[in-house]
């Protein structure tokens, strides 16, 4: 299936879980692909792969002794030349993917995006998980965010590097602004382990270009359609989107708060046993989506974040803590643990606080059960009048 005209007058095909772009000029890319990946000048064509083999299988086209089949793959699959092909490779159905275009006076640039943050999703700079030593086979698990940007003029090889910036800046600022966690830290994702990007360009324009960084029009494109093309995509692959983040237990996921945290300190609280679950998450569930403390759960988990990054002290953090507390709690008492020694790291303190959190949350189930209770109530007799 033909789904789009690029910048560039290529079109982008969907066949075999690809998406294939085969070139109708002289093309010029910049990429991380896994096959002819750096600056090359002499490709016909750029693919995106779906190899997602199923839940709890290796990804075939990923492990070691594969090259044959995968040149096979190209060659009578997809119709292309193996050895003037570059390649990404992805989890994401091909059906996910996110095309948009934009043109300002004789610049069009389009961006294409899979997205996915499920598997691999991560935190510059966090603990490896693999290592490679002289060039030897490093497993890796491809959740990935991958990108293709066309571009139709003819970009300067500096200029294609200054794009690449350009657009992992712009992937970043989209998970930072969805706030999509990382799987292996409490911070803020990044992006994946895996993602790959290719910048492609018309060799053959006259427009010759330069720049591509954020001051100048050729970057403000790049950035903005591969920020709303990663959002989008991430939306439609994993329904990872605003609607979905507006919950208190989506806010503070990160920090390791889930549905059975609370249940875990209801139960402690709780002086007549473990209560029936069914009834408890149902109220759980009324608050986790209320507009006000999805607010101020979305402060809380801002003061540990800069806590974490070292932009607030823990008493500072502590203090602005109880005060949001407080505001959640209303009229009930709160039991914030105040016991932090001089030196006691910021990870403690994030812990403590984490935990008075979910103290007070689960105080507030306990306390409004029978006024929850009234309510349904209530309703079922007005819906029987």
């Amino acid at each position: 299936m033909m789904l789009e005209k690029t910048a560039t007058g290529d079109f982008i095909h969907r066949y075999h879980r690809c998406l294939v772009g085969p070139f109708s000029g002289k093309r010029k890319v910049m990429s991380t692909a896994m096959e002819h990946g750096g600056y090359q000048e002499n490709l016909t064509a750029v693919f995106n792969q779906d190899v997602n083999p199923g839940p709890g299988r290796l990804c075939e086209n990923m492990e070691a002794g594969q090259q044959e089949k995968m040149q096979a793959f190209i060659r009578e699959e997809l119709g292309l030349d193996p050895g003037t092909v570059a390649r990404m490779a992805t989890i994401v159905d091909m059906e996910s993917a996110a095309i948009k275009s934009e043109t300002y006076d004789i610049l069009t640039v389009t961006a294409i995006t899979t997205a996915s943050l499920e598997v691999n999703g991560g935190r510059i700079g966090e603990k490896a998980t693999s290592y490679e030593k002289n060039g030897e086979y490093v497993n890796l698990r491809p959740g990935t965010i991958n990108s293709m940007v066309f571009v139709s003029g003819n970009m300067s090889p500096g200029c294609m590097a200054r794009a690449m910036v350009t657009a992992t800046e712009a992937k970043t600022a989209a998970c930072q602004e969805l706030m999509a966690g990382s799987l292996y830290s409490s911070g803020i994702a990044t992006g994946s382990g895996t993602d790959n990007l290719m910048i492609i360009c018309d060799s053959e324009s006259p427009n010759r270009l330069t720049y591509a960084g954020k001051h100048g029009k050729l970057g403000e494109l790049i950035g903005r359609l591969v920020r709303d093309t990663v959002k989008e995509s991430l939306n439609q692959h994993m329904a990872l989107n605003p609607v979905t983040q507006h919950r208190l237990l989506a806010r503070m996921k990160r920090y390791g708060v889930a549905e059975g945290s609370f249940f875990k300190k209801f139960n402690e609280l709780s002086q007549d046993g473990q209560r029936d679950f069914p009834k408890w998450i149902d109220r759980l569930h009324r608050l986790d989506q209320e507009d006000e403390l999805v607010t101020m759960t979305s402060l809380y988990v801002h003061l540990l974040d800069q806590l974490g990054w070292g932009l607030l002290s823990g008493p500072e953090a502590i203090n602005g803590g109880a005060m949001i507390l407080k505001q959640i709690a209303g009229v009930q008492s709160i039991k914030f643990d105040r016991s932090i020694k001089q030196d006691e790291s910021d990870q403690v303190v994030i812990q403590k606080m984490v935990s008075s959190f979910v103290t007070t949350l689960a105080e507030m189930v306990m306390a409004n059960e029978i006024n929850l209770d009234s309510e349904g109530e209530k309703s079922s007799n007005e819906k029987k009048v």
